[in-house]
């Protein structure tokens, strides 16, 4: 997110919007995707595969496709595709970066958290992401009201997410002791937090585009003001949004713990993508 906002906050909002266009709709299908094909983790499917204790803390929810990678694709590929046209040795950046995808990639794999498929298959997505927002993006410029329909689109879809992922049946299986091998409700987590932060994202979005209209064409010393306020608000906001306050009082009214974090991390994407910007655009008017 901090990458996110460097480029969205502090540099070039267009280019952000892109990157973060691409980064949502990416784990939105990621969701969707995981909760359906309810691939098990190499090691649970081969007891002699032993990942990197770090990374496989960091693997949470199903195996198939790989999160990490397509989140690459987004942010570093995204980048690929906006690298400025009067930067001379640009092919060469974007060559560079193009690397980088892959390389995150075949890490997934070296670590022991994902298989070759779940990598291949989040580079396809991953692009073919990309290309499709590449003509998204110039079309909603030539209809600016189309914007709503995009928005209610991407809300619509993930709240469905929301709904697969609270009604689907998950596989049960069992380990010699009799204990079950995962369970899919905590496995379908990941699900919930790709729904409410595309959720925010979409509506943030169409705030910021409708009443907003911050702008990154400032001084560089507003810019980097700007960046530092926004990423240390942003950062106080999501640590009280993860602590067990908030956990056990969203609890106590009857919130589950897939809820929960569909509604966190909802708020604080909202507030990533439209609050923060009009907060600073406010005080800068002041100014």
């Amino acid at each position: 997110m901090f990458a996110i906002g460097l480029i969205y906050w502090g540099i070039d909002k267009r280019k952000g919007i892109f990157i973060m266009f691409s980064f949502y709709t990416n784990r939105i299908i990621n969701g969707f995707i995981k909760i359906t094909a309810c691939a098990y983790r190499p090691w649970i499917r081969d007891s002699r595969i032993m990942p990197v204790p770090e990374a496989q803390a960091d693997a949470t929810g199903y195996s198939f496709p790989s999160g990490h990678t397509a989140n690459a694709a987004s942010y570093w590929g995204g980048l690929a595709i906006n690298t400025n046209d009067r930067f001379k040795p640009r092919k060469v950046l974007q060559a560079l970066l193009i690397i980088l995808v892959l390389l995150i990639g075949f890490s997934r794999n070296y670590l022991g958290v994902h298989t070759p498929q779940d990598v291949i298959v989040a580079l396809v997505i991953g692009f073919a992401v990309l290309f499709a927002m590449a003509k998204l993006l110039p079309a909603i410029d030539k209809n600016p009201r189309a914007d709503i329909y995009v928005m209610l689109a991407g809300v619509t879809l993930c709240v469905l997410l929301i709904i697969y992922a609270a009604f689907k049946s998950y596989p049960v299986d069992y380990n010699a002791d009799g204990s079950i091998v995962v369970e899919g409700s905590k496995m379908a987590i990941d699900s919930y937090k790709n729904a409410g932060i595309g959720i925010g994202f979409f509506i943030g979005w169409f705030l910021e585009r409708r009443f907003v209209k911050f702008s990154t064409d400032d001084s560089k010393i507003e810019n980097i003001v700007r960046l530092i306020f926004c990423m240390f608000t942003y950062t106080i906001l999501d640590n009280f949004a993860g602590s067990s306050f908030v956990k056990d009082a969203l609890t106590n009214i009857g919130f589950g713990s897939g809820l929960i974090k569909a509604l966190t991390q909802g708020v604080c994407t909202l507030y990533f993508v439209a609050i923060a910007p009009a907060i600073v655009k406010l005080f800068s008017r002041r100014k």
